[in-house]
């Protein structure tokens, strides 16, 4: 059995949390097009990609787990999940696509969709995790 935790989904947005009440954040992030693809994947780059690389490797599993399932399934809003970290930017016109990128970003070259759902148990414990410094 695999435990994923939708705790990992927003923790992972943490480089951007909040930012939406920050102006210097807002105006730095203000001419991002929710059309294009590349604007995010480079905030993923630069901030999301940074923060996970910061990660203890268990946390990193843990991160990918929930990715992975989240990703194959239609059990959380990503729109909701994306709004509720309070960004200093809009979501793409379907928030889902942003935590693919996420996903192509953080584990190129590998599939998210999992084949046997029935192996995944979620674990809503909220367990935080060490942060990095």
């Amino acid at each position: 059995m695999v435990s994923v935790n939708p705790y990992f989904i927003s923790d992972l947005l943490s480089p951007i949390t909040g930012l939406a009440d920050d102006d210097e954040a807002v105006e730095k992030y203000r001419d991002i097009d929710t059309s294009v693809d590349n604007h995010y994947r480079e905030i993923i780059r630069l901030e999301i990609k940074t923060y996970y690389d910061c990660l203890s490797n268990e946390n990193k599993e843990k991160v990918k787990g929930a990715l992975n399932y989240y990703l194959s399934t239609s059990e959380i809003d990503f729109e909701r999940v994306f709004e509720s970290c309070l960004p200093p930017f809009d979501p793409p016109k379907d928030a889902r696509n942003f935590f693919i990128w996420v996903w192509e970003e953080l584990f190129e070259g590998e599939n998210y969709k999992i084949t046997n759902k029935a192996e995944y148990v979620i674990n809503s414990d909220v367990n935080e995790p060490n942060r990095p410094s």
